[in-house]
C-alpha cells in the first residue's frame, strides 16, 4: 500500500467531518450544494497530495492497517463528540 492511499483515505474521512459540521452547526445546506462542496474538497485535497513525491513510498501493511483503523474510529468519535449524527 503507497503513502499516498492513506493520504487519500483521511482527506476523504476529514472532507465528510468538515462538511457534515457545516452543514448541521454553521449553514443549513441543501443537499446538491452540500455534495458538490464535498466533491470539491475532496478532488481539490487529493490533487494537492499527488503533488508530494514523498507519499509515493510503499507502506508496510501492519502500518497501513493501524493508520486506517485509527482514521475509521476518529470518524466514528467524530459523529458523536461533534454531534453530526
Amino acid at each position: 500500500m503507497k503513502r499516498i492511499h492513506i493520504v487519500n483515505g483521511i482527506i476523504l474521512a476529514f472532507s465528510v467531518i468538515l462538511v457534515r459540521y457545516i452543514d448541521m452547526h454553521v449553514y443549513d445546506m441543501h443537499i446538491i450544494l452540500n455534495l458538490l462542496v464535498l466533491v470539491g474538497l475532496i478532488v481539490g485535497g487529493m490533487k494537492i497530495a499527488e503533488r508530494f513525491p514523498a507519499l509515493d513510498y510503499d507502506v508496510s501493511r501492519k502500518t497501513g492497517m493501524i493508520i486506517n483503523t485509527i482514521v475509521v474510529l476518529t470518524i466514528f468519535l467524530a459523529f458523536f463528540v461533534l454531534e453530526l449524527g
